[in-house]
């Protein structure tokens, strides 16, 4: 299930309660701070360290562009950004959008607009995909489950799931938006996670997957393909 932790930076009191209730009734996601202010806004993002942020343009102090200029000099993880004014000229919404707002949305907000953008931007897990099987069998293998790897060969094994026939491009792209991550680090974070597993071998691995008397590891697509088809026969 998603746990979205969302940063509301909007001085209308009336929108924000709107967007609160909005997200009381949303499984998944949780509002973990609100800003009337760019300024106070960028204290929440670093202390706060959100998912999304629902963002305003036109506030006192420092306004919605400011604070996407400013949040990009930021380290750490990059939220998502959903931009939601009352201004529609087409050079706000261009230069919101360079600065890193990956949808603009006009006010009135439409909320079944709204949640499709994040859904988009925040993919639900499906029974299908049975997370608990691809957790149980990474586990089995030997995977750290505080590792990036471990999240993201879980998230891959759901995609695999729902879509056998699936390209690992399209996989690593995937599992990169939903993590707000790169395409290369996922690549990474598999590859390291395969390697580690391989070293470390074991009874499961070779009866399972049968890499484990290869000299080398295997590559990321036959390893998460391999594991694949054994969490399908589980079901």
């Amino acid at each position: 299930m998603r746990d979205i932790q969302v940063l509301l930076v909007e001085d209308n009191c009336s929108t924000c309660a709107l967007m609160r209730a909005f997200f009381d009734q949303a499984d998944g996601l949780t509002v973990c701070g609100e800003a009337h202010d760019g300024w106070e806004g960028l204290e929440l993002l670093r202390e706060k360290r959100p998912d999304l942020v629902l963002l305003d343009l036109i506030m006192p102090g420092m306004d919605g562009l400011e604070f996407l200029r400013a949040a990009a000099g930021e380290t750490g993880k990059r939220p998502k950004v959903i931009v939601l004014s009352g201004v529609v000229a087409d050079e706000y919404v261009q230069q919101a959008c360079r600065l890193g707002a990956s949808y603009y949305l006009v006010k009135p907000v439409n909320l079944t607009e709204l949640a499709g953008r994040i859904d988009t931007l925040f993919p639900k897990q499906t029974e299908q995909s049975d997370p608990g099987l691809a957790a149980w069998a990474l586990l089995r293998l030997g995977a750290d489950r505080e590792s990036l790897g471990y999240r993201d060969a879980r998230y891959a094994l759901g995609l695999l799931a729902e879509d056998g026939g699936m390209q690992m491009k399209k996989i690593y792209l995937d599992t990169a938006e939903a993590f707000s991550t790169t395409y290369s680090r996922v690549e990474k974070n598999l590859r390291t996670l395969i390697k580690n597993i391989h070293k470390t071998g074991g009874g499961f691995y070779e009866k399972t997957l049968g890499f484990a008397d290869r000299e080398k590891p295997p590559d990321n697509g036959s390893f998460l393909r391999a594991l694949a088809e054994e969490i399908r026969k589980k079901k």
